[in-house]
């Protein structure tokens, strides 16, 4: 499921929703919308496969490739990727007919955030080398095919965490690496006592912490911050629009009582608030998003 904020991270964030009624299957529903939602603003790949903000692995994505027969027709090196960031790169093979490939390891591979290129000395000027003895019956344009994780890896350093109830402590990140956690207590390393829940971004301790003790945590995170924000408020507002549904507000955006007008602050359509959704976001998400959208450049 495509869950960037779990429902116990969501009852801690303050967003000023009430719960009391809402049952866990309700909240996980509409926290599996929002994030699928911010994958709609940000104009995230769905192939080969659905896109991960929380990263993750694909295998043969295809793209078209392009070997450079002949000296005038240059060949191609680099392959831009529909996933990023781009971490490793495992295979790449280019298909000329379907039994006839060539394939590279990664170690013929220079990576980029976006891109993979070849490097390998079987590429020349005028393309793969052995290219003219490629049969004239086979694939009117070649395959790559290349398998590669994707993802982001961001470095916490000390994060003061605060404690939840009596012996759980909270992060405001979720969804840790396998990565090395160092948890520190009044400045000295701990080793033993804890458990250390990575998806949750929650240390428990065997016993409760000093009522002044400062607790801090380092460790890797695979799901920008701004990401899980986003999400949140997406989920805040639709609770807030369930709120109006039960009232028979729906869809009102001005509301006079006296003197006094309230007014739901909504996106322009058509504005510069926009995105290709074509959908009403609150401003907050989209500044959230924003260096987070995918726009997509035809690359040869």
């Amino acid at each position: 499921m495509l869950l960037y904020v779990t429902p116990e991270r969501f009852k801690t964030m303050g967003l000023g929703v009430d719960l009391d009624d809402v049952e866990d299957f309700e909240l996980r529903a509409t926290l599996s919308r929002a994030s699928a939602r911010v994958n709609t603003l940000c104009a995230a790949p769905n192939l080969p496969q659905p896109h991960d903000f929380r990263g993750g692995t694909v295998t043969d994505e295809q793209h078209p490739f392009r070997l450079g027969y002949g000296p005038f027709e240059g060949a191609q090196r680099e392959v831009f990727l529909f996933h990023w960031p781009v971490r490793t790169v495992g295979t790449l093979r280019v298909d000329l007919t379907n039994t006839q490939y060539i394939s590279f390891t990664d170690d013929q591979l220079y990576v980029r955030n976006k891109s993979v290129e070849i490097i390998s000395l079987a590429m020349t000027v005028n393309g793969l080398f052995g290219s003219a003895l490629v049969p004239i019956i086979g694939l009117r344009e070649p395959r790559c095919l290349v398998d590669y994780v994707y993802g982001y890896e961001i470095v916490v350093s000390e994060e003061q965490i605060d404690a939840t109830d009596g012996l759980m402590y909270r992060a405001q990140n979720q969804f840790w690496t396998a990565a090395d956690v160092v948890l520190k207590v009044g400045g000295a390393v701990q080793s033993t006592g804890f458990t250390i829940d990575r998806v949750e971004g929650t240390v428990t301790f065997d016993a409760p912490q000093a009522a002044n003790s400062v607790v801090t945590v380092s460790y890797v995170t695979k799901l920008p911050p701004e990401i899980a924000m986003a999400t949140a408020l997406l989920a805040a507002a639709s609770f807030s629009e369930r709120e109006d549904r039960s009232r028979g507000m729906s869809g009102l955006r001005r509301l006079t009582v006296g003197e006094i007008t309230l007014e739901r602050d909504v996106a322009p359509r058509g504005g510069a608030g926009q995105w290709q959704s074509g959908k009403d976001a609150p401003p907050e998400v989209l500044d959230y998003l924003e260096g987070f959208q995918y726009t997509w450049v035809g690359a040869g």
